[in-house]
């Protein structure tokens, strides 16, 4: 598949873009903090493009590397960002490799950073969305757990793919089998990106004939300071392979992460209403033995099996569930003015 763009269109696209996916240039070596999600990105400051910029000669445009990708039921995306240089002298040897996993029904994505060599901060970091909640650990730490806001997905801003360049003017090189797909395969160098002054680039990718994703890139950039920043140069090379593709997917939460969403229905005068992950609660006018009864008869066509008898007195209620490796508890208190309704979800 050719994405095919004018010369003026694919320079204006590329001026565009090229502040969010020139990752290297003005690259800090360091290791990211530890503290900042987003820092898991390699850094790169603004580009000024002075005189006329200079595209590769062949016919290929793929401006963006995202594309394709959304329509996939499922796939594991795996980059390996490595450098080997230099930093004020000093030998410099470094790599992260990203793995994401990611499944469209039901929504869910998992991604883990390992990470080697001259960093500062060596932990591993898992990070994970599913059933609206978000997960984070580093390290040993304990996992954390928060509700997804509308627009702020973690894992949209750290897709492997979302870290490589698009191109500009690649040649075309065949078609091959890359992954068990069909793919075009084309080269490219620094042209590319229109960094013909600042690095040197030898790049290859290969896009699915039927879907046009992206399934396997690769890119070796040596840059000296005016590409990496004062006092680095070295080789900086990404290595990105697309697997696993519509085929299924495991996610699968470290143990000690607290219960997802909590997915029950709540009565109609609910309110007061707290919902975060591993606990639902919320107020009520309903008495107690009616909300008991509502939920003894909701929550098993949800698919969860009740344990032992319901312990039910005039001022509580305690029901406990379990589904697979999964466990509910329903609390409800009354001191009648009102009802609370506390729903705990919790690992078997």
């Amino acid at each position: 598949m050719k994405h095919l763009l004018t010369k003026h269109w694919a320079i204006v696209l590329l001026i565009l873009t090229l502040l969010l996916v020139s990752l290297a240039c003005k690259f800090q070596v360091g290791a990211p903090s530890s503290t900042a999600p987003t820092t898991e990105t390699p850094a790169s400051d603004n580009l000024t493009a002075e005189g006329n910029l200079v595209f590769g000669p062949g016919p290929f445009n793929f401006p963006d590397t995202k594309s394709g990708l959304t329509d996939l039921a499922s796939y594991t995306a795996t980059l390996v960002l490595s450098f080997n240089g230099t930093e004020a002298g000093q030998p410099q040897q470094w790599s992260k490799t990203y793995i994401m996993l990611n499944t469209k029904e039901p929504a869910a994505r998992q991604l883990t950073i390992e990470k080697t060599g001259n960093l500062s901060d060596l932990d591993t970091v898992f990070i994970a969305e599913s059933n609206g909640a978000s997960y984070e650990r580093r390290g040993e730490n304990d996992c954390i757990a928060t509700v997804i806001e509308e627009g702020n997905s973690l894992t949209d801003q750290l897709e492997p793919i979302g870290f490589l360049n698009g191109v500009i003017g690649a040649d075309e090189a065949g078609n091959e089998t890359v992954n068990a797909v069909a793919a075009n395969h084309y080269t490219f160098d620094e042209r590319a990106y229109g960094q013909l002054i600042i690095a040197q680039s030898t790049g290859e990718l290969w896009v699915a004939s039927d879907g046009g994703y992206i399934v396997k890139y690769l890119l070796t950039t040596k840059g000296n300071a005016a590409y990496f920043g004062e006092g680095i140069e070295g080789t900086l090379t990404w290595d990105y392979e697309l697997t696993g593709i519509n085929q299924s997917v495991t996610i699968t939460l470290p143990d000690n992460c607290p219960g997802g969403m909590v997915n029950a229905p709540l009565l109609p005068d609910a309110s007061n209403i707290l919902n975060m992950p591993g606990i639902l609660t919320y107020d009520t006018a309903t008495s107690l033995a009616d909300a008991a009864a509502f939920y003894q008869k909701e929550i098993p066509n949800l698919g969860w099996e009740l344990v032992g008898e319901p312990s039910l007195t005039d001022t509580h209620a305690l029901l406990d569930y379990i589904q697979g490796d999964k466990t509910l508890t329903i609390i409800i208190t009354s001191d009648r003015i009102k009802t609370a309704v506390n729903m705990l979800l919790g690992k078997s």
